[in-house]
This record gives structure tokens, sequence and C-alpha cells, in this order.
């Protein structure tokens, strides 16, 4: 395996994960794009490790945060639901915890903190539901799994220890549901600050995730970080009532959804402030030098570009396909003690995080590099497909599996990607290019997918209470 390393003075160092959820590679400056998005990752790089060709392991959040947290491929531990559950002591969290790190999350992802297993390998969390109602500490329709209906909340808030706060937190929950699909991307501040306070707290190592949801739909930046979109596209993106998916499947004209790029770039641009931001406290707690800091993302966004590969499919934010769009992710890397500037332009997986903690712990810089092939995988969306809008006979372009490997070639990345009879073979010089060259080596990949064994990590899926699955809708998911 493919590793470089160099010996560093601290040998517990914090581990610091920040993942700017849904933020694509091709539309940072830090990676050329025209709009300056990321002028906060393009000054922090002139310090630290920046990869010009990492790979998201997935296109959705559970997959890929499965894979950044244990290291498995898609393809091995098969997390394709929104609510998986994990086998106790499978993640890197949990290893770090053992050893003597207290570790956190911190995040507004329903998927990451709520809705799946993945906040049980944390010590500590932060997650949505403490800022969703106004009483945390009372009743609130979480509690209450499955379809709980107004009537079944109202006998348990009348009947629990604090009966005024919990109706007040029931109330809170159908504003929400009547206001339709909205997230408060501010809400990402608040994560920091608690991120933050708790890392004040603590007198051993610590190990956190950071997750900021800034970028991910709806693309409703603050207005001082709107530079590209408007009021009038704001006006537009305010109209939509139901997830992008069933909006641009159905009668939506696709010219919007590629207009709403323009608006995710101020996302992506404020996503962007609030990393300097937390940049800018950790300097002046001298917290830096003692921590490995990994910023990234875990997927990206799609706006109706067409599938790379001919099928007749169109992407809508981060459901279906493998294009660059969705898997070409930045990757940003400090480590401890080392302030040089480097850059690596070979292909890399996120899922080598956990590989990469443990070189760290050991003393040792270790890059996300590795000899096997680069590969993306997603199952999704699955038979028999009936959260699309289409009539069953038009559902099949849409179904995984997509796998794609990266390499290089005579100093060139390559990607062979393949989606059931469809395959191409690319050459991807940058984030903001790539070309089409022929048929992928479909040995290459399927020899791939062929050698990976069951990981054997997800054991089942939770039941998920119906408000959960409301803050679900309201980030554009569909189950």
């Amino acid at each position: 395996m493919a590793t470089a390393q160099r010996e560093v003075r601290m040998p517990s160092p914090n581990v610091l994960l920040v993942v700017l959820d849904s933020v694509r590679a091709a539309n940072t400056s830090l990676h050329g794009h025209h709009n300056e998005t990321t002028p906060t990752l393009e000054a922090f790089g002139s310090t630290a490790t920046v990869y010009t060709q990492a790979r998201s392991p997935g296109i959705h959040s559970i997959a890929s945060h499965v894979s950044l947290f244990t290291g498995y491929e898609v393809a091995e531990h098969r997390a394709v639901d929104h609510a998986a559950a994990l086998e106790p002591g499978t993640t890197i969290w949990e290893e770090l915890s053992e050893t003597g790190y207290r570790t956190g999350l911190f995040t507004s992802n329903s998927v990451v903190a709520e809705a799946s297993s993945l906040a049980r390998s944390f010590d500590d969390v932060d997650g949505p539901s403490s800022s969703t109602y106004p009483f945390p500490d009372a009743l609130s329709p979480d509690e209450l799994s499955g379809e709980t209906g107004k009537q079944e909340f109202l006998r348990a808030a009348l009947g629990s220890d604090s009966p005024i706060r919990s109706l007040a937190n029931g109330v809170s929950d159908q504003v929400r549901r009547i206001r339709g699909p909205t997230v408060d991307h501010d809400e990402s501040r608040r994560h920091i600050d608690s991120f933050l306070e708790w890392t004040d707290e603590q007198t051993q190592p610590w190990a956190a995730c950071l997750n900021l949801m800034d970028a991910h739909y709806p693309y409703l930046p603050a207005p001082r970080y709107d530079r590209w979109g408007g009021s009038r596209l704001r006006g537009l993106h305010e109209e939509i009532s139901e997830p992008l998916l069933r909006e641009f499947l159905g009668d939506r004209p696709w010219w919007q959804l590629r207009a709403f790029e323009s608006l995710y770039d101020g996302c992506i641009r404020q996503a962007d402030a609030l990393v300097g931001e937390l940049l800018d406290a950790l300097r002046a707690r001298d917290a830096l030098s003692e921590t490995l800091l990994v910023i990234t993302s875990d997927h990206g966004e799609g706006f109706g570009e067409p599938c790379e590969l001919g099928t007749p499919v169109r992407l809508i934010d981060h459901n279906f396909g493998l294009n660059e769009q969705l898997t070409h992710v930045p990757l940003i890397v400090s480590h401890p003690g080392c302030d040089r500037s480097r850059t690596i332009d070979e292909p890399v997986s996120l899922a080598q995080f956990p590989d990469v903690v443990r070189a760290q712990r050991e003393g040792c810089q270790r890059t996300f590099k590795r000899d096997e092939p680069v590969l993306t995988t997603t199952y999704r969306i699955q038979e028999p497909g009936t959260e699309l809008p289409l009539e069953d006979t038009d559902r099949a372009p849409y179904f995984g599996p997509w796998h794609a490997t990266y390499g290089t070639q005579d100093g060139v990345v390559r990607k062979d990607a393949l989606h059931g009879e469809y395959d191409a073979q690319m050459t991807i010089p940058n984030a903001r290019e790539r070309s089409v060259v022929g048929r992928a080596d479909r040995t290459r990949v399927e020899e791939t997918i062929a050698s990976l064994e069951s990981a054997a990590v997800v054991s089942g899926q939770q039941q998920v209470s119906d408000s959960i699955e409301q803050r679900l809708s309201d980030l554009g998911y569909i189950r």
C-alpha cells in the first residue's frame, strides 16, 4: 500500500473532520470555479495538503458517511437507506473513544444525527433535535416512533411531566410542516459554537465530526452570501413545495434547476466563511498545531446535467448517477506540526480517513493515497423505485447499482464507469473538465467489485418517527 509518512511530535493529536455537506469540487474556486466561492479554503490550502482528485465513496449522506467512519467501500457495507443501523464498534470514532479520546458529533443533518444510528458512534452529540423544538427537555414528536398522529401526541403530552412545554413542541412541529421545506442554514454557526465550547471543556484528546449543511438543498444562502443568485431566483426557488426529485421529474422546466446553481454557489460561499470563523477560533486557542484537520464533502450536487454514461437520466441533487458533479469533492488536510503546502494530483478515496487517523496517532503522516483503484458506488435508486413520479416502465434507467473506478495511466486520471448496459471511460484533468475517450474497461471495474467481501457493518434499519421523516423531506429526501 502506497503511503507517505513522516514523524511528527504529537503522539495523540486531536482529530477534526469537517464535512461541507453537498459541496462539489467543480463549484469551488479552490478548484478553479469562476465564482469566488472558497477564499478560505484557498488560503488554508497554502499551509496544508490539497488533493485535486479526491472522490467520495458514495453519492449520498448515509453511504458516504459510513465509508468515512468505517473505511469500508459502499459495495462492502451496503448502507443505502437513511435509517441504516450499524453494528456497534465498527467506526473510527468508537475506536478512538476506547483509547482515551472524547468524541463528538455536531450537525443539523438528520440523516447522520437522527435517522441512522451513526450518532451512537460518538460520546456527545449536538444534532438537529436539540435546536428544532423550543423546549428540548420536554416531550417532542420525535420521541414517538411511527405514525404518531395529533391525537396520540396530545395524549402523551398531557400525561408528561411538562405538558405545556410538550404541547409547545407539538405546535412548533406543526408550524414547520405548514411552512413547507426549509432549512435554517444559520444553524451551522450554532453547531460551531457548540463544538468550540465542547473542546474548551476537554481535558483529554478529542475527536469530532462537524457536518455543515449550508450547501445542501434548499439552496437559500443568507443574503450577505447570495452574490450570484438574487431575489427573483430566490423567489422561484421558494415556490418549490415538493422535493426536487418530484418537481423536476414532473412538470417543472429543467432550466430552473440549472439556474439554482447560482444560489448554490452562494451557499458554498457561506459554508466557506463559517470555516473561516472556525479556523480563526482554533488558531486563537492554539489548537490547530495539535489537530489533524480534514476538510472535505460527502458528495456533490446535480443541477440537471445529463448522465455522463448516456443513459436517459439527468441529475437531480444527489439521488442517482455517478457523474463527476456528484463524486469529485474537495479535500484539504492539515497535519499537526506541519504547515507546508503540498498538492496531490492522484485520485484518492475518502474511505481512507480511518487509516489516516490511525497513522497520525502512531506519529506518522499518511496520505489518502493507496495502491488499489479508487472506487465510487451507489445502489440508488432501488427497485421498484416507487419514489419516482414516473410510470413503472420508465423507471429502470434510474435503478442502481452504478460503479466507477479511478486510476492514473500515463500521468492522466482515468475513470471507468458502468451502469447496466451503459459504460464509458473518461479522462479527468481537473474538477472542471472531463472527456469521454471510449468504452469502459468493464473487466477492471467488475474485478474490483468482485474482490470485495461483505463487511457485515449494517445490522438493519432504525424505526424513524414521522417528525424526523418530515425533516428528511425538508432536506429533499424521499423514502
